[in-house]
């Protein structure tokens, strides 16, 4: 486990040369994972800019020794650090589109995996990224390392890129001596994409994953452009959606009474999926629905609501990864006043009257709170004798 504050020298030696590229990073702290990492191509090549903010590739790094534990290592944390990110987009790639990567991707996904063809293809899409960062330039300094893995991970293969700042270090030698090192800080992960081979080979419906942004112009247009995936939708978007779509099928084919616990149960699914980092899936989803739907219904309902939510009034994609704040402001409420806050799941919630745990007076604007735990009371108590 490593842990914030690690510095490692990785000494990743190129495959073909005798001669080293040397570089360091700041790890960030992650949780231990089940995920089972095997690094089959490394390429990492550094991007600088000139006096006239021209983005350039330099001649460091290239193919990459991809089994020394740093190498495993380095990758896993990119990993985690890319799905720790709130803001993901998902789609594909665009058969129209003018960029030269696709095609690229898709001879290399389709032939026998070769070091020679990964430096191809990581070249390909660096060159492209470049061309797009230099035809309009972007709203900050892209300086900084492209690292390119492919690697397997529980049972997919897949290709991660990753945009990370560097910045020079002062580090000490076995001997004391002060040195000069070329740092890469993963928690400024700038910018990664994560395109899933065995789910392309697969013809999968989302199959790439990018970091959003709301910066029109910001590196992630011209990541998105450089894959040639301009079919993203956010995850933020699909999850929401999703929900909708669900409240709406009950609401539409008389579910109305099962609404609360379907809901309930997609919202599930889908926390289920994020913390084991798989995409939600509709034919999955859809499969919870047909277990609600009653016997006199189950002949014109059964496998109806994935085509449903995929339609064009709620374009649920047939994979997406949740969104995790937004699974979460649909079944918990954070509120606040000047002398209290209050955090409550929102099942336990309803009206004065219904017999929820927690019932809302609209007329006397006030709230009343039933079934208290022995423990809550008693620490009640307490405050009242010590006032």
């Amino acid at each position: 486990m490593l842990h914030i504050g690690d510095v490692l020298q990785l000494n990743l030696n190129k495959a073909h040369t005798d001669s080293t590229a040397k570089f360091a990073y700041n790890s960030l702290f992650y949780e231990g994972s089940e995920t089972t990492m095997n690094v089959k191509q490394l390429v990492i090549r550094e991007l600088a800019e000139n006096e006239d903010a021209h983005v350039y590739a330099t001649d460091r790094g290239g193919l990459m020794r991809p089994d020394s534990p740093a190498a495993t290592d380095m990758v896993e944390a990119l990993n985690n650090a890319l799905s720790r990110r709130a803001t993901l987009i998902h789609g594909t790639f665009d058969p129209e589109h003018e960029s030269p990567f696709p095609k690229s991707f898709s001879q290399y996904a389709n032939e026998e995996a070769s070091g020679d063809g990964f430096l191809a293809l990581c070249d390909c899409a660096m060159n492209t990224l470049i061309e797009k960062l230099n035809a309009k330039k972007s709203l900050s300094s892209q300086s900084g390392y492209l690292i390119f893995s492919h690697h397997r991970e529980d049972r997919f293969d897949v290709m991660l890129v990753a945009l990370v700042r560097n910045r020079t270090t002062i580090s000490l030698d076995n001997e004391l001596h002060p040195t000069q090192v070329d740092e890469v800080d993963l928690d400024k992960l700038h910018q990664a994409a994560k395109i899933n081979i065995t789910q392309f080979l697969n013809d999968s419906d989302s199959y790439v994953s990018l970091i959003g942004t709301k910066d029109k112009g910001d590196v992630s247009q011209y990541f998105s452009d450089t894959f040639g995936c301009s079919k993203a939708t956010p995850s933020k978007k699909s999850t929401g959606d999703l929900v909708k779509a669900a409240k709406a099928f009950c609401e539409e084919n008389g579910l109305s009474n099962t609404k609360e616990k379907v809901v309930d149960d997609v919202v599930n699914y889908m926390n289920q999926q994020r913390s084991e980092k798989k995409a939600a899936s509709l034919p999955e989803i859809e499969q919870i629905f047909d277990q609600y739907i009653p016997p006199e219904q189950a002949e014109t309902l059964t496998g109806t609501f994935g085509k449903y939510a995929n339609s064009e009034r709620y374009s649920v994609s047939h994979e997406f990864q949740p969104h995790r704040h937004t699974l979460t402001s649909l079944v918990r409420c954070k509120t606040k006043a000047d002398n209290w806050s209050f955090d409550f799941a929102k099942r336990s919630f309803g009206p004065a009257g219904s017999n929820q745990e927690i019932e809302f007076d609209e007329e006397n604007q006030s709230i009343t709170i039933k079934r208290l735990p022995t423990k809550v009371l008693k620490q009640l108590k307490e405050i009242l004798e010590e006032e």
